[in-house]
């Protein structure tokens, strides 16, 4: 009987002392609010271009955060100005977010200060990344070898077909020469089909990607993305209602045990230590 009686006025000590500053429990945090969402407004404001991107290598995301990338952006927006190229990469890079999906799409998000400077950033990154596709020089010196070879081959096959197709049908399926032993219309034909790909194909492995893989274009933001005010103020409010309540419940008790001679001194001692004039009898 003797602990529920204690337990009893424990709590209603509590629902007291939260009565007796109900006041300050409320418009403290509502204050607090207030001010944080005002803080927020004066707070630098950050926008996301986005953009969708088709017909990309699974390695494309990480590449959009290559010095490949990087470094021509970089230097179109001056961004290593007073500061190291390492430091550039990483401050551009930050600003970066490029995923693959599953549906083999690359998504791009690009932040800056400004709508218009992060739809002109992820511009020029996309610009960049297209242009890091095409092959190098001892890759496109290959690649035009190839095309050559491919070609000349297309045309010896076209020939080799209009001399067998003006001998007349009795020889479309029979060898043409002894050199030639086992060549038919239908070899042929899957020969062509083959150096035809080829010429259609390396040429655009010259260029690399275009712009056609772009299939949204970066977007110009309407709305910022940072700082979350309204989450910042509801965060404020919640941290200072909290603290205001720990701060009642303490000076509450300190209050109370002034009337214990132990604790007092105690007391006494607390404040000494941290330079406060003893409290006067």
């Amino acid at each position: 009987m003797e602990n529920n009686e204690q337990v009893g006025v424990s709590v209603l000590d509590l629902l007291l002392v939260v009565a007796e500053n109900l006041k300050l429990l409320v418009l403290g945090p509502l204050v607090v609010g207030v001010l944080a969402l005002l803080a927020g407004f004066a707070l630098p404001q950050s926008f996301t271009s986005q953009a969708i991107l088709a017909s990309a290598p699974a390695q494309a995301a990480p590449m959009m955060t290559s010095p490949l990338v990087l470094d021509p952006v970089i230097k179109i927006l001056n961004f290593a100005d007073g500061i190291s190229i390492e430091a550039a990469r990483a401050k551009l890079a930050g600003q970066i977010k490029a995923v693959m999906g599953k549906d083999a799409l690359l998504r791009l998000d690009v932040t800056a200060k400004t709508p218009i400077e992060a739809q002109k950033n992820a511009n020029l990154i996309i610009d960049a990344y297209l242009k890091s596709t095409a092959p190098g020089e001892l890759d496109r010196a290959d690649l035009e070898k190839r095309l050559g070879y491919a070609k000349s081959s297309l045309e010896s096959v076209r020939k080799l077909i209009e001399r067998i197709t003006s001998d007349g049908p009795g020889l479309l399926n029979k060898p043409i020469t002894l050199a030639e032993a086992g060549t038919s219309v239908v070899a042929l034909g899957e020969l062509q089909a083959r150096y035809q790909g080829e010429v259609m194909s390396i040429p655009r492995a010259l260029m690399g990607l275009s712009r056609d893989a772009v299939i949204q274009p970066p977007t110009l933001p309407t709305e910022a993305v940072a700082p979350k005010k309204s989450l910042i103020a509801i965060l404020s409010v919640l941290a200072s209602g909290f603290s205001l309540l720990m701060w009642v419940f303490v000076r509450k008790a300190w209050v109370n045990t002034q009337n214990d001679p132990v604790v007092a001194v105690k007391q006494a001692r607390v404040r000494a230590a941290l330079g406060f004039k003893s409290a006067s009898k």
